[in-house]
């Protein structure tokens, strides 16, 4: 896995996350089991895609939403531990799991065993979050609807998307995959938001 511009103490930090996710793995179904072998590249690899965009973003927390298994916020976290993350997960099980991740690693991220519903509706969740990501967690358009009241004005959305997927009415594609919507100050269109598959 391509770990560039992470110092060593991050890259360590990933490798004892990837070894915690396969120690819990098959006790609470974190990750399909063929990907527990290629979890750095599947999974860490993909959530890292996003740091271009993190790195590009106001000063602010971050919230995960489904956070599941800690995919992408708890690599994302690591990778810049100077960010605050909000680790969102209704599911008591892997809740528990993220908060020995967190606990383990030392990491500047709270466990949050609540739905995306009620943090949007909860002030002091909503419009408040530099970054908020999605990544398995609905159809595009369901998950921009989950992310987009917990984006800060000048915040994004990220979400990941299947090949083909159509664009959410809101998003733009970022890059292959990857879907962002912008915070109210940001809306203006950047004319990549043409959905997939409008030609057929």
């Amino acid at each position: 896995m391509d770990r560039i511009d992470l110092p060593a103490a991050a890259a360590d930090r990933l490798d004892a996350f990837a070894a915690l996710v396969r120690r819990w793995g098959a006790r609470i179904d974190l990750v399909a089991p063929g990907d527990l072998h290629r979890f750095e590249e599947r999974h860490i690899g993909d959530a890292l895609r996003a740091l271009p965009l993190l790195d590009s973003l106001p000063a602010g927390p971050c919230i995960d939403v489904g956070s599941g298994g800690g995919v992408p916020g708890i690599p994302l976290a690591i990778a810049r531990p100077g960010r605050s993350w909000r680790l969102l997960e209704p599911r008591a099980r892997r809740a528990a799991f993220l908060e020995e991740v967190v606990r383990s690693l030392d990491l500047n991220c709270e466990v949050v065993p609540a739905t995306a519903e009620s943090a949007g509706a909860d002030p002091s969740f909503a419009a408040g979050h530099a970054l908020a990501t999605a990544r398995a967690v609905a159809a595009p358009a369901r998950a921009a609807a989950l992310v987009a009241p917990l984006i800060a004005p000048t915040g994004a959305g990220l979400l990941w998307v299947g090949e083909n997927a159509d664009l959410p009415p809101a998003g733009d594609e970022w890059a292959p995959g990857l879907v962002v919507i912008r915070g109210r100050s940001g809306r203006a269109s950047t004319g990549r938001r043409e959905r997939r598959g409008a030609s057929r």
